[in-house]
């Protein structure tokens, strides 16, 4: 799975929530008015490219990379704040010819000084955090990813690709008794019952992983399963933050890919 397949083509998740590759927005101060149109298979090719990733466009909004990925990004919804900052939802779809012939979406949240930035900052993120998990997942050999692997008497096999985390706390330096060790296994492994369903499935499965408490001891989690919510894997992952010290505000997201190991 090295090369694109020449007579495939993506068709569109209908889960997908996306709204379009293309989007205008009208503008005006008390001196002027204007119009910015996004097109974010552009942003998307860029932000990868600046990254070090070959991309190119290709037709009806999809963006392509030499090992076979095909890339949409869809608008979601934008909103101004109070401070003039824009924010950003957007949808990217991942698909390929042998891991992902259907396709899988995952959400981008984002914000910045303009509409532009805001999504470019968003599909930055996306290819740091998301986007390397799948190009572990094409082979089996990681360059990005940790893993784990199980192994059943019957001879069948799974295994678990753990994204890099993204992290932060306010009180990151402070000490605390019984400090919560944590690896890139942590998220997943602290809330490993609530995925047995995808474990046990022979298809491959792109979890989302969310988890934070906010400075007053509130628990938050996300969870999505590919791009739907996962109830059991939200519930799992509150009881973990609970058993956190408190470092203030905190929260730590992962990507992590449930598969069956290709072959080599």
């Amino acid at each position: 799975m090295t090369s694109p397949s020449s007579d495939f083509f993506p068709v569109r998740a209908a889960g997908n929530p996306g709204k379009g590759i293309t989007f205008e927005i009208a503008f005006c101060n008390d001196e002027r008015e204007w119009t910015e149109s996004l097109d974010l298979p552009a942003l998307l090719r860029d932000a990868l490219l600046a990254r070090g990733h070959a991309a190119d466009l290709a037709r009806d909004g999809w963006v392509v990379l030499p090992d076979g990925l095909w890339l949409l990004p869809q608008i979601l919804s934008f909103s101004m704040a109070e401070d003039a900052s824009l924010r950003t939802s957007t949808t990217i779809e991942v698909a390929h010819a042998d891991l992902l012939p259907r396709g899988i979406f995952e959400y981008q949240h984002s914000y910045g000084e303009s509409t532009e930035g805001a999504l470019t900052r968003g599909f930055d993120l996306w290819a740091q955090v998301d986007l390397v998990v799948f190009q572990d997942a094409l082979g089996s050999e990681l360059a990005h990813c940790t893993s784990m692997r199980m192994n059943w008497q019957e001879g069948r096999e799974r295994r678990v690709l753990f994204g890099p985390v993204a992290h932060h706390a306010t009180k990151e330096d402070t000490e605390v008794e019984d400090e919560h060790p944590f690896c890139p296994c942590c998220l997943f492994t602290n809330s490993w019952e609530a995925f047995k369903p995808q474990i046990e499935s022979d298809g491959l499965h792109a979890v989302r992983l969310y988890a934070a408490r906010d400075a007053d001891g509130e628990v938050q989690a996300d969870c999505r399963v590919n791009g739907e919510d996962w109830a059991a894997g939200a519930d799992a992952l509150r009881a973990y933050v609970a058993q956190w010290p408190d470092r203030g505000f905190e929260f730590r997201k992962q990507y992590v890919v449930i598969q069956s190991p290709p072959e080599t």
